[in-house]
């Protein structure tokens, strides 16, 4: 005790203390530093989709109000970087990929992937629905990994829906969201919601003067309308053509998406008026309603615009399409 009681510190103690002190700070931040940077650089192998979306709630739309068939939906996430390409909508079913894939090594099994689908039946849940482990259907087949994605339209047997992915270049699994049942056969019908055939061909473009903030923040890329609530715009509209001294009224479809954040309209082989009537019943002083087709595509070889679905198939060289097919 007396030894304790008569120490005094000497500097050479008190620089090895604190040399000794900085030595061990620095060596616990260099670990976790390492350890950090090591995750890091181990996650750019990696690419993600769909990480931990849900849906959280849904609402299926009279159609006498709208005269089409369209549901609601609101979704966990919604990012600048959304895309429709990661959901796919069925007759009966609404599926998510949720995936995690090494971007380089495809001739292996690799433990820190994943590839799920998670899906709901349309109208009758929301939350966490049900899963399907694709990854371990792919290695059951004999794939190690999956080197593709989730269709982004389903198929049909004309009683049940059916997800297709592609698990290589040249194969593919179709999942019945029924039965969970595999087949490496297509499905004799895809279900084909919103445009199709040469109506896919064409952009819109309208004229709205109220709602032109409103019209900037949607997304319109049928059978999907997204309304992008994070964007803000700083642009004011010096259209002048709208005599009303005060902004019109949102109309129930603007509300409803404002409040759930995507539309999506359930009918399949959608037609010029189709997309004019949903887009009026959005904006109520919508006109001007005039669809492009690129040059590539028309038999004048110029770009056209065309104001129906007649004047369509009179500028389309189908022959130019089929190519393109």
């Amino acid at each position: 005790m007396k030894k304790l009681e008569n120490f005094s510190w000497k500097m050479w103690q008190v620089y090895a203390l604190a040399a000794m002190t900085i030595f061990m700070i620095g060596g616990i931040c260099s670990f976790f530093f390492l350890k950090e940077a090591s995750y890091v650089i181990s996650e750019r192998n990696y690419y993600y989709i769909g990480e931990g979306q849900r849906l959280t709630d849904y609402l299926m739309l009279d159609e006498e109000d709208t005269g089409l068939p369209i549901i609601a939906l609101s979704f966990k996430k919604d990012d600048e970087h959304w895309s429709s390409y990661s959901y796919v909508i069925g007759r009966h079913y609404l599926a998510l990929q949720d995936s995690k894939l090494n971007k380089s090594n495809q001739d292996k099994k690799d433990s820190e992937e994943y590839f799920k689908i998670r899906y709901y039946q349309l109208g009758k849940e929301d939350g966490e629905g049900h899963l399907i482990d694709v990854l371990k259907l792919a290695q059951d087949k004999g794939y190690p990994t999956i080197n593709g994605s989730m269709d982004s339209i389903m198929y049909s047997d004309g009683k049940n829906d059916y997800v297709g992915v592609s698990v290589t270049k040249d194969d593919y699994l179709f999942i019945n969201l029924r039965t969970q049942e595999v087949s490496q056969g297509r499905p004799k019908e895809t279900i084909q919601f919103g445009y199709s055939g040469n109506h896919r061909l064409a952009s819109l473009n309208y004229h709205t003067g109220d709602f032109y903030e409103d019209k900037k923040k949607t997304d319109i890329s049928f059978p999907w309308i997204h309304y992008k609530k994070w964007e803000n715009s700083s642009y004011r509209s010096t259209d002048t053509s709208s005599t009303s001294e005060k902004k019109a009224k949102d109309s129930k479809l603007l509300t409803l998406i404002k409040k759930y954040g995507f539309l999506v309209v359930l009918k399949e082989n959608m037609t010029f008026s189709d997309g004019e009537s949903i887009i009026r019943n959005l904006y109520a002083d919508a006109s001007d309603f005039v669809w492009k087709i690129d040059s590539e595509f028309t038999k004048s070889g110029e770009t056209e615009y065309v104001r129906s679905d007649e004047e369509l198939q009179t500028v389309v060289d189908e022959g130019k399409v089929k190519k393109d097919e």
